[in-house]
């Protein structure tokens, strides 16, 4: 319409013109003048943008450049792709030009029922208040949105990681005793609480943009659930790949579901059908393959790793999941190039477009995900409003990044966020950023609303817990093995204890380690270990303390250390095995003492309750681990299931036990003898095995990779006692004795 009216008054001006006398003398040349370029700041794929413009004289020619490679005479435009465009108006008028531009943001239309997404903050859809997780103090707190004041915190079960909100509930779940709490927001005193199967291990929870469920990943038995709103016990649920972890929903009732950890083939999404609120169908999976040919300063080779979230843009059209990549391709045996500090891990981001209309897979966008330079693991992410801008928290570098949502160029960044962040929400109106730091123990706010023009400044910020519950030596040790940021643990902020062991767990991968005087080595999970609790440290028993991994965080992690050179080359100090380093940091001693206090394993997915085939079945497995047919328990033996240790000159006991190759590499960097052996609590959640992950299930380290029976007598055991041995192993965890 405004298109129109202003053809008419060229028009009408035109004809006015025409109709004087062609003998009259002609008037002076009137001088251009052209005010702003004024109309909207955003605009919608697909539909019609309108500007108006002030031109003086009216006769003058006036040219439209979008920004999108066209132009034209018009004043109005439909763009064909989201984006940010600058555009120009050019006027001419004889001899004279005045061009004026501006921006203008283009998007998709967002939904008008918005996407959700589980998360460790979750802001209240009246914008006053807010809900963040207190995984180490097994609670949750209420905390004013303005001044960050902590209204209250609420006990809740065991280990809270995320939370969504629903109607009057806020659902939250409990990985270590396998709950979800439901809680009225203003009066939660008493909580509707659903039981798991044991071994559920919940992390995600989200809430259906439809309303009436809530839907829940249970990482430990890859599983989806649907809870009521409101109500207790499971309404549905369907199996998934393993490691289901991060929770994103569309109003059409797709689910999307992020799995934590890759493998040597990718890492995968998973895509399920939700016809109507509570219904679980059926369930598609999405691989991301492993990323090669990209080694430089500025990326690397890998897998996409520890993806704890997958987030929806406000349009439905895109699902990004922050991850670390993690480089499981490179090293000395693998490629001939050794894996340096910026070539290990860093942080990245998948984007997948999501079709529209239909319930097809996601693709990967054609570009490939996007690599940080000197970041260290992308936790978190959030959408603006509209969808222009995603702000991506790096927990290890303390820092929120925001991107422009389509370039993925870089639109402006906060240092210092706090400690280890892994929350991000944004006010309704997209002014104001909520941090929430897991080791700061607080969320922080910031105003971005003038985003790469000022420094977006903070706000506020308050504590989320009354009190600490760790000690504050263990405190210390787990803020320094959380943070990439501290110039001692790593170069350029890449590297961390968690960029391998987050949630003190294993990334499940094989790494290349020949460049350390090793060679291929699966990674070991530090939860239930308690540090040396289980025996020495790693596959070749190269360190027997904690605070010997200050040699790796010299080394290959490049930071300079949390002992003074002067220290470090005292005696034999520097040297593996060698002189104590205990009592030499205090740094070192907090991380030892953080380490050592990861004394729970877990409870197996593999129990059940109540089963006597199941009990029957065990007792056999259990019989044939321990007696003299098998001989499994002669090195695997103890509490720790483990004769791991040293003698009195700190030699290693090391068993050959028939795994070792070319690629098993030496033991810091002289012969290895042999591998120490591990103790097999947790197995269940530490495939592949063996030291260099060769074996993909139990079954193979029983069979196919135990063809001499070194590893164990196990040639002669037909399919059930095979069957009973796994079983038995497969559920050997906290209840076990």
């Amino acid at each position: 319409m405004l298109r129109h009216a202003l053809r008419s008054l060229w028009s009408a001006t035109l004809l006015a013109a025409c109709s004087s006398a062609s003998d009259e003398p002609k008037p002076p040349l009137s001088a251009l003048e052209v005010g702003e370029l004024e109309g909207p700041e955003l605009g919608y794929v697909g539909e019609e943008t309108c500007f108006t413009l002030q031109v003086t004289p009216s006769d003058a020619s006036l040219k439209l450049f979008w920004g999108d490679g066209s132009s034209d005479a018009a004043l109005c435009h439909v763009y064909q792709h989201p984006g940010h465009y600058l555009l120009s108006a050019q006027a001419d008028s004889s001899g004279q030009r005045e061009i004026r531009s501006r921006g203008l943001l283009v998007v998709n239309r967002p939904l008008a029922r918005a996407p959700t997404n589980s998360s460790t903050i979750a802001l209240e859809p009246e914008g006053t208040r807010l809900w963040v997780v207190n995984p180490d103090n097994d609670s949750i707190s209420v905390m004013d949105a303005v001044s960050l004041e902590l209204l209250r915190e609420i006990p809740v079960c065991t280990h809270p990681r995320t939370l969504a909100i629903s109607g009057a509930f806020v659902a939250v779940t409990c990985q270590d005793s396998d709950e979800v709490w439901q809680l009225e927001r203003r009066v939660p005193s008493d909580a509707k609480r659903t039981q798991l199967p044991a071994g559920s291990a919940p992390y995600g929870v989200v809430s259906d943009p439809r309303g009436h469920f809530f839907y829940v990943a249970g990482q430990g038995r890859g599983s989806i659930s649907s809870i009521e709103v409101g109500g207790e016990g499971i309404t549905a649920s369907i199996a998934t790949a393993p490691d289901p972890r991060g929770l994103g929903m569309l109003p059409d009732g797709r689910l999307f579901v992020s799995h934590w950890r890759g493998t040597q083939q990718g890492t995968q999404v998973s895509q399920i059908s939700v016809p109507s609120a509570g219904e679980l169908g059926g369930t598609q999976s999405l691989l991301l393959p492993p990323e090669v040919g990209l080694n430089s300063d500025t990326n690397n080779d890998g897998v996409p790793s520890f993806v704890n979230q997958i987030v929806l843009s406000p349009s439905g059209t895109q699902a990004w999941l922050p991850s670390l990549k993690a480089n499981n391709q490179t090293g000395l045996f693998r490629t001939g190039k050794d894996l340096s500090f910026d070539l290990t891990a860093r942080a990245t981001l998948n984007v997948l477009e999501v079709p529209v209309g239909d319930h097809d897979l996601p693709r990967e966008r054609a570009a490939g995900s996007y690599a940080f330079d000197d970041l260290d693991y992308a936790s978190a992410a959030a959408f603006s409003p509209e969808g222009g801008l995603v702000f991506v928290a790096i927990q290890g570098s303390e820092r929120v990044i925001a991107l422009d949502a389509f370039s993925l160029d870089t639109a402006g960044s906060i240092r210092d966020v706090g400690k280890a962040p892994q929350g991000l929400a944004l006010s309704a109106d997209g002014r104001r950023l909520f941090v929430h730091g897991f080791m700061s123990r607080g969320v922080r706010a910031y105003d971005v609303s003038a985003l790469g023009q000022s420094d977006p400044a903070l706000l506020a910020e308050g504590s989320s817990v009354e009190a600490e519950a760790l000690t504050p030596d263990v405190l210390l040790g787990k803020q320094i093995f959380y943070s990439a940021a501290d110039r001692r643990m790593s170069k350029s902020s890449y590297l961390s204890c968690a960029s391998c062991h987050q949630d003190g767990e294993g990334d499940n991968l094989v790494w290349d380690f020949t460049g350390r005087g090793e060679g291929l080595r699966n990674t070991i999970p530090l939860r239930g270990r308690a540090g040396v609790g289980s025996g020495a440290l790693h596959w070749s028993a190269n360190f027997d303390e904690v605070q010997d991994f200050e040699h790796d965080i010299r080394g290959p992690q490049q930071g300079t250390g949390f002992l003074t050179d002067s220290v470090f080359h005292m005696g034999t100090v520097d040297t593996p095995l060698g002189d104590s380093k205990t009592g030499l940091s205090p740094e070192l001693d907090a991380l030892a003492a953080y380490v050592n206090s990861l004394s729970g394993w877990g409870i197996s997915p593999y129990r059940e309750a109540n089963d006597s085939a199941w009990a029957a079945a065990r007792m056999r497995g259990a019989q044939l681990f321990r007696g003299d047919t098998t001989g499994c328990a002669t090195c695997h033996s103890g509490a720790s299931f483990s004769d791991s240790g040293f003698d009195a000159s700190k030699v290693p006991r090391l068993h050959d036990v028939g795994t070792l190759s070319e690629g098993s590499g030496k033991r810091l960097g002289g012969p290895l003898a042999g591998i120490d052996t591990p103790t097999l609590r947790g197995l269940w959640k530490s495939a592949p095995y063996l030291h260099d992950g060769s074996a993909a299930t139990l079954r193979e380290v029983l069979t196919t990779r135990n063809p001499n029976d070194q590893h164990g007598v196990t040639s002669n055991l037909d399919s059930q006692e095979l069957e009973d041995l796994e079983l038995y192993l497969l559920t050997l965890d906290d209840l076990e004795p």
